[in-house]
């Protein structure tokens, strides 16, 4: 799957849509049972990433991010991208976390609304990338440790696989203040 970003004027109202949109999003996801992974490099993986196949040399998280938690809820939100410049297909099935309990979730309409499900795994093809965004395949995250503005996940693979990726805790009013960037 390959998207595109595109910028769109903002009326004034929008951030208070969004937030209502955040809050019926994490209010709306079951409780998590996995846990995440992943990083907010625009870089290749560095050596402390070191992949454990062939494959995972050629995979690239960007645009890594967790938003921090709404007041009073307990869930969060994360969103990124996924590359795979290699010439095989790599099946990403979960993430792990220490300290969070993390899984991956997707967003479908139904009967004119929307539901979200869990995610068992997802397919990069070769040359291809996957999305994790608002309104799509995005990360519910649970116990998210409230110091820390920099989070180290593990993306684990269908093949045994694993990749460590950095993500960017991201407050609630910044995000809103830069949705749809």
């Amino acid at each position: 799957m390959t998207t595109s970003n595109s910028i769109f004027g903002r009326p004034a109202f929008l951030p208070a849509v969004i937030a209502a949109l955040a809050v019926a999003l994490l209010s709306a996801c079951s409780e998590p049972s996995g846990s995440i992974d992943t990083s907010a490099s625009s870089q290749p993986p560095s050596s402390d990433a070191v992949p454990t196949d062939a494959a995972m040399a050629f995979m690239h998280v960007v645009d890594a991010k967790i938003n921090a938690p709404v007041r009073g809820q307990a869930m969060s939100a994360g969103y990124f991208r996924l590359m795979n410049h290699g010439s095989q297909p790599v099946t990403l099935i979960g993430f792990s976390s220490d300290s969070m309990a993390v899984q991956m979730h997707t967003t479908e309409v139904e009967n004119g609304g929307t539901t979200m499900r869990p995610l068992d795994s997802i397919t990069i093809a070769p040359d291809d990338q996957v999305v994790f965004k608002p309104g799509g395949n995005h990360l519910m995250i649970r116990n998210l440790p409230e110091e820390d503005q920099q989070l180290t996940l593990q993306m684990n693979f269908a093949s045994g696989a694993a990749l460590n990726a950095d993500f960017t805790l991201v407050p609630m009013e910044q995000w809103m203040n830069h949705a749809g960037h």
